[in-house]
């Protein structure tokens, strides 16, 4: 069914000038906004002195060189070799029951913090979803407090928790704890706010209390959602435990912080490549029970 009369001309001709005009101001607004981006961008590069930075030499020459001191000295003969034969896959990787350890270590910190953060996201996410929370006061405090706790760097948390709690893991999982707090408690709320809201509804009229409400009308929906973010907050945790072992949280960064110092740039490698590997573990593993959740696992 037509919007409009075709009979009756100057109908038209008004709709089709509206239409002009409306469509003239949005391409003027996407316009404008891009410009605005554009002149952001570029100030911002300029200021940074990303455009102009000098760093001596061919830049392309330098990640080369930095390569090449990375590549360990292996040799097809001895690739197999024990630890005491140089060339071997066992002297490059020279300490690797020491580094297994750190790296377990590192895991251990990594889902302890996703777990014990994902459940303090979740429930920061109902006391800051606009759906769930009726208290504007309430939601305005949550919020945020998950704002500040997102513009403090996992590093310098974990440097004030180290000077706090000592040289160790304890520090680590705190602040990794923290910013799981911060940054999927945001996700969650802004998952609870799409949620259909009928199911909730028809549990209300039962009479169940809010507690019930949640528990049957909410979590059901929210659940898949929560569980695919946690993961992929594990595989994130995983990486900032190592970063954080470097300022004395723990783990596998320790090792890597120990490399660096002294230079040893085939054990950097090394180890990288292990924190790499375990990585792709958990990526596979999070994909299959991601997976499972929302139905594409299920056998047929």
């Amino acid at each position: 069914m037509s919007l409009v009369d075709p009979s009756r001309p100057e109908i038209v001709a008004t709709f089709e000038a509206e239409r002009r005009r409306l469509l003239a101001r949005h391409r003027l607004q996407s316009l404008a906004g891009l410009l605005l981006f554009s002149l952001l961008l570029a100030i911002s590069l300029q200021r940074s002195g990303f455009l102009d930075a000098n760093i001596g030499g061919d830049p392309l020459a330098r990640i080369g060189l930095f390569l090449q001191r990375m590549t360990p000295k292996l040799r097809a003969d001895a690739l197999l070799a024990d630890r005491r034969s140089t060339g071997s896959l066992a002297a490059w990787y020279y300490d690797l029951p020491l580094w297994l350890k750190a790296a377990w270590q590192t895991f251990e910190m990594a889902m302890l913090a996703t777990v014990l953060g994902a459940v303090g996201a979740v429930g920061a996410g109902l006391l800051s979803a606009r759906n769930l929370m009726p208290w504007s006061p309430v939601r305005f405090a949550v919020r945020r407090s998950l704002e500040a706790i997102r513009t403090l760097p996992d590093l310098i948390l974990a440097l004030i928790l180290v000077a706090a709690f000592g040289v160790g893991p304890f520090a680590g999982v705190l602040a990794l704890i923290v910013s799981t707090v911060g940054g999927l408690g945001k996700l969650f709320a802004e998952i609870n706010e799409q949620i259909d809201p009928r199911p909730l509804e028809a549990i209300e009229a039962t009479g169940a209390n809010r507690i019930r409400q949640i528990r049957y009308g909410v979590l059901p929906q929210v659940l898949p959602a929560y569980a695919s973010y946690a993961l992929i907050r594990l595989e994130g945790n995983l990486a900032a435990a190592t970063a954080l072992g470097i300022v004395g949280a723990g783990g596998i960064g320790i090792e890597l912080q120990r490399a660096i110092t002294f230079t040893e740039f085939d054990t950097y490698l090394a180890i990288l490549l292990l924190i790499v590997g375990m990585i792709f573990v958990i990526d596979i593993v999070s994909e299959q029970i991601r997976h499972r959740l929302i139905g594409l696992g299920a056998p047929r």
